[in-house]
């Protein structure tokens, strides 16, 4: 008696995009679980989270802001300082263990570690992205109307802003995985750039000559060229967005340099 085998079927190769794409979104899915399955409040802790933080700034410093800030209601001012930047400091920060919280995932061919920081980074981009919006939204309610007029820049701001996070992002991740200690300093770091990137202040009540020393950092220039945007009547003749672009694409390519420097070492690890 024959045996009748099945007919063939040619194996289809599924190509690089949609290897991609499933990783990418199986990663995503991780990341959310990860980010809020353990909270009840779920999605909407982010932006609660920054509402908590421009309440208590509003008590401390509302009254004095209200004299001293130029041309901007410190809520608004607020806002446009605190979301930007806490996205960049938490894609940085959870950079760090993105190797070691992923290893499951990463036991697969098609996932590579450079996609861990693109779906961390990306998730990170949509839910303070959605948290601006959310703040704009209730502020408008309240009365305090952000300018729509240069709503192209602000985008803009925000796009350059998520391109250099996501270089830091992959400094940070090498950081991480071979820097030990070094990255319990990181924290500190992001401290200190959180009071000098004038994210609860303005820049324009700091005297001279410390005012040129502050403008050494780029994050000073993206934040004020977004209020500026928000809000024309707050002063930009401190802006230099070109020098926050160069600061971005050497962060960018340090970071692939790096990241193309130890890919095989990450690889062999897995």
């Amino acid at each position: 008696m024959s045996i009748k085998l099945p007919p063939y079927r040619p194996v289809q190769r599924r190509s690089g995009l949609k290897v991609m794409g499933a990783a990418f979104h199986a990663l995503l899915m991780r990341e959310l679980q990860t980010r809020f399955g353990g909270y009840r409040l779920g999605y909407l802790w982010a932006p609660l989270e920054v509402m908590f933080q421009v309440a208590i700034y509003l008590v401390i410093f509302g009254a004095v802001m209200k004299r001293a800030l130029p041309g901007m209601e410190y809520t608004l001012f607020l806002v446009a300082g605190l979301v930007p930047f806490q996205m960049l400091s938490r894609i940085a920060n959870r950079s760090l263990g993105a190797v070691e919280a992923n290893k499951g995932l990463l036991m697969y061919r098609s996932v590579r570690h450079i996609d861990v920081i693109i779906a961390r980074s990306f998730l990170e981009l949509i839910i303070y992205f959605f948290t601006f919006v959310l703040l704009l939204a209730l502020l408008s309610f309240f009365g305090i109307y952000p300018s729509l007029a240069h709503l192209d820049v602000v985008l803009f701001c925000w796009a350059t802003l998520f391109l250099f996070s996501f270089g830091l992002a992959l400094i940070m991740m090498v950081i991480g995985y071979y820097g030990g200690e070094i990255s319990k300093v990181v924290g500190l770091i992001f401290t200190v750039l959180y009071f000098a990137s004038g994210v609860i202040y303005s820049i324009h009540i700091v005297p001279e000559p410390y005012l040129s020393y502050l403008l050494y950092n780029p994050f000073i220039h993206n934040l004020e060229l977004m209020r500026h945007s928000l809000s024309p009547t707050y002063p930009a003749y401190h802006i230099d967005i070109g020098y926050f672009l160069k600061w971005m694409v050497s962060v960018n390519f340090i970071g692939l340099l790096l990241y193309k420097a130890v890919e095989k070492d990450l690889i062999r690890s897995k």
